[in-house]
């Protein structure tokens, strides 16, 4: 008797998580309906089985989705042209959301102004508070608050600051340069092969310590290390850079335990985000004692002057700082990757590209003489950037068509707050595959849809960039009488009120970079492609992967001194 009732309770358990279950794939079932049908008249109507702006999409994104699919990171317009729509319609299998992608500039534009109807997906930017909410991660007014903080850092002053540094720090590797070259040479090899990812991502944290925090990081030694603690500042920043997607897929549990018993990757990825915290925590510091003296801050650290001035002085609620000691620590690390691990990046395609278009760089190098009849400038000479930068408008263009090709964010996500109509279009495709027959037509989006910015599909959009759209061609970005680019077809950073503060910083260091190297030397692909094509060499030097940024992985360029 006792058996059959233990028998009968065991049943009666199965049957309800039976039901449940059941239960369970009929509300599915029944969403994906209603979430197929809600898009059913929007070409695309794609089928995601992963959120197209998560940590996971990220690390399969050279795989999967497969090429010409739904979400592929590397389809470009191609999926567009396909359906002959700026705006594609799909669906995320997890919550049944309608998701749809847009590559239109109007419709782009509606959505980065509104920033109440079209929210930022906060969600997907949580695993960036390792240290705590900071400007990258927050949204309303707590993203104003750290907006309205770290703005006023960023202005003509600094810029100057970041051309100096960055003056600075391009002699000091060009003697490195200088010096491998004769080396070379000496073997018969006039050339010298450079691997640009090491590189920029030292001269570019060069520049922001210095620009940013007032930390002076010679190209030759690493920064002193604060209290005997084992790794350098260098390494400790280049090291949580890299981690940043470990971290994002890795769950809470599994990386606290890593910090007790060794687990590859997560192991070494919490070591250098406790190593970065304690360099962080020195030069916040030495900045706070520099204040409590009344000896002020220093010039030369506007960024960090702002942070930690908010950070000392009270906010709105009694006893509450206006920023909180994590998000101090929070922001100070945004701000490193933005301003060095991107910007890395972004440099390297560009360099690759000249590289490819020896013609471009003839160009690029008539420019710099002009500025520089005497040669690159030592940084007693630098002068102010402003006056040189405006006489550097072709190699700056160079900079701004490599982005509009790479982008360094692919994508971005909103949520839709509220139901809304957005306008798109609609075109056909002539023989030749040129763009034709564009007619307006407009989506209706509903409070819950997510909307996907495809940068990439949109900075390559025929209907904006004409249909040359994939060919590189710096004079894009020249405005004559009869021609201005179309700069809402052009959010390499972002746009409307969220849009990168740092774009002339960037742009600032990127076309000096480029200038001073294209002054002093020829870029060559790498021997390993002589003999092949353009395509072929392209197809090579430009992969790259998802991660926190497009990062790219063949980055591998030859330098001969020029005559």
């Amino acid at each position: 008797m006792e058996l059959t009732l233990t028998l009968s309770a065991s049943n009666l358990i199965l049957m309800a998580v039976g039901l449940w279950g059941a239960k369970w794939l009929v509300n599915a079932w029944i969403a994906l309906y209603l979430a197929f049908e809600s898009i059913e008249k929007y070409p695309g109507q794609g089928f995601l089985l992963l959120h197209p702006f998560r940590g996971w999409t990220i690390v399969l994104g050279t795989v999967f989705p497969p090429r010409g699919c739904m979400g592929d990171f590397y389809a470009a317009f191609s999926l567009y042209k396909k359906y002959g729509s700026t705006c594609l319609s799909s669906v995320v299998l997890w919550g049944a959301v309608p998701t749809y992608w847009l590559s239109d500039a109007d419709a782009i534009k509606a959505v980065t102004a509104d920033r109440s109807t079209f929210t930022k997906d906060v969600q997907a930017y949580e695993a960036l508070n390792m240290y705590g909410l900071n400007i990258l991660s927050v949204d309303g007014p707590e993203w104003k608050k750290h907006r309205t903080i770290a703005n006023p850092a960023f202005n003509d002053s600094n810029n100057n600051l970041v051309w100096k540094q960055t003056i600075s720090i391009a002699n000091e590797w060009f003697s490195d340069i200088d010096q491998q070259l004769m080396q070379n040479k000496k073997l018969g090899d006039p050339t010298t092969l450079v691997d640009l990812s090491s590189v920029l991502a030292r001269i570019t944290l060069s520049v922001i310590a210095f620009a940013g925090f007032g930390r002076r990081a010679p190209w030759s030694e690493d920064i002193e290390t604060p209290g005997g603690q084992v790794m350098t500042f260098k390494p400790a920043v280049i090291g949580a850079t890299k981690s940043v997607i470990p971290y994002v897929v890795t769950p809470t549990w599994l990386y606290n335990l890593a910090k007790r018993v060794r687990i590859p990757l997560l192991t070494s990825a919490g070591q250098y985000f406790d190593a970065l915290k304690v360099h962080m925590l020195e030069v916040i510091s030495h900045s706070r004692a520099k204040a409590a003296d009344g000896k002020g801050f220093e010039l030369e650290a506007a960024l960090l002057r702002n942070l930690v001035q908010a950070n000392m002085i009270e906010g709105m609620a009694q006893g509450c700082k206006l920023l909180s000691d994590d998000e101090l620590l929070a922001d100070m690390f945004a701000f490193l990757l933005a301003g060095h691990d991107t910007l890395a990046h972004s440099m390297t395609f560009a360099i690759e590209l000249l590289s490819l278009y020896p013609e471009v760089q003839d160009k690029v190098r008539e420019e710099a003489a002009c500025l520089w009849p005497d040669g690159f400038p030592c940084s007693e000479s630098v002068g102010r950037y402003k006056e040189s930068m405006n006489q550097l408008g072709y190699t700056t263009a160079v900079f701004q068509e490599s982005l509009r090709l790479h982008p360094a964010v692919p994508r971005l996500s909103k949520i839709v707050q509220r139901d809304t109509i957005l306008p798109t279009r609609q075109f056909s495709s002539g023989p030749d595959g040129a763009i034709e027959d564009v007619m307006c037509s407009e989506i209706h989006v509903k409070p819950g849809n997510t909307i996907i910015i495809d940068i990439v599909g949109l900075q390559r959009n025929p209907i904006h960039w004409g249909n040359d759209a994939e060919e590189f061609k710096p004079e894009r970005f020249i405005d004559t009488p009869t021609y201005h680019w179309p700069r809402n077809a052009f959010l390499a950073f972002s746009s409307g009120p969220r849009s990168c503060i740092g774009q002339r910083f960037a742009l600032t260091e990127a076309t000096c970079l480029l200038a001073g190297l294209v002054l002093k030397y020829e870029i060559l692909p790498p021997k390993n492609l002589k003999g092949t094509t353009r395509e072929e060499r392209q197809a090579n030097l430009l992969k790259w992967i998802p991660s926190a940024t497009a990062t790219p992985i063949n980055a591998f360029v030859r330098l001969r001194r020029r005559k």
